[in-house]
């Protein structure tokens, strides 16, 4: 199984007013063909900031300093913006842990649906509508034609990051990442959601880096395990290896922590 994502040397600094402070400091990471990655640590270990900077989705203040992101031969941190804009939803896709946060309050459910898949398929509305449809029955929500007319608001969460899902997959990526997607969710949807994620890798194909700090998670999905702390990924192995025999004393005290709290 060769590898869709190599990043090699990563490093991420933040330009703040009186310091620069490193978020990402010399990261290698390999996400292979049809895999699950999972990207696990604690808040502020740099998890997210990695994930970003795969297509530099990146805030102002902060700025890779060096490395490379390779997606099948091309080094996504040098392409132009026009470039990566094609590359961003289409090849890669990102859901986030509050998908309230990025479903546009003002829309319908239908229109945010159909703006995503007109952008990069060019189809017309009666074909997107259809595709809208599909996608909503592919994420395994009941009655898509009322919910293609609801509002964020009127939807649970749950429900919410299925519409998200169904916008991420729209065009298809070879690679989706997934960031703490079921963080704000209860522990019954928060099965559903994994499940249906596990589902759709199986049924489409995409590679899945799944970034969390829950191990109990992490022990479920993945076929390996990365582990980060302060900026640099410590630990990297097969999920069975890594939980039978964790060998840096980061992975053993996040280990400990949730065989403490019964989560593994």
């Amino acid at each position: 199984m060769g590898n869709l994502l190599e990043i090699r040397n990563l490093k991420v600094n933040f330009n703040l007013d009186d310091q620069v402070i490193t978020a990402v400091d010399g990261v290698d990471l390999d996400v292979r063909e049809g895999e699950v990655l999972v990207l696990a640590g604690e808040s502020g270990s740099g998890k997210t900031v990695t994930a970003l900077s795969i297509t530099r989705l990146l805030p102002r203040t902060a700025e890779i300093v060096s490395g490379s992101v390779m997606l099948r031969g091309k080094d996504l941190a040098r392409l132009s913006e026009d470039s990566l804009a094609a590359i961003r939803g289409k090849e890669i896709a990102y859901i986030f842990q509050e998908p309230s946060s990025f479903l546009n309050p003002v829309y319908t459910i239908g229109n945010q649906l159909l703006e995503a898949i007109t952008l990069h398929h060019g189809k017309d509305k009666e074909e997107a509508l259809k595709e809208a449809r599909e996608l909503l029955a592919l994420v395994k929500i009941r009655e898509p034609e009322r919910v293609l007319l609801d509002y964020p608001h009127q939807l649970s969460g749950g429900m919410n990051q299925r519409v998200f899902l169904a916008m991420a997959l729209a065009c298809r990526p070879k690679l989706l990442i997934a960031d703490e997607p079921t963080t704000s969710l209860d522990v019954t949807v928060e099965a559903q959601i994994l499940q249906l994620l596990m589902e759709l890798k199986m049924r489409l194909g995409f590679s899945l880096l799944f970034i969390t700090h829950n191990l109990s998670i992490a022990r479920r999905i993945a076929d390996r395990v990365s582990v980060m702390y302060k900026g640099e990924v410590v630990e990297e192995a097969l999920t069975e290896d890594i939980f039978k025999a964790p060998k840096h004393s980061h992975t053993r005290e996040l280990i400990r922590a949730y065989e403490k709290i019964g989560r593994l």
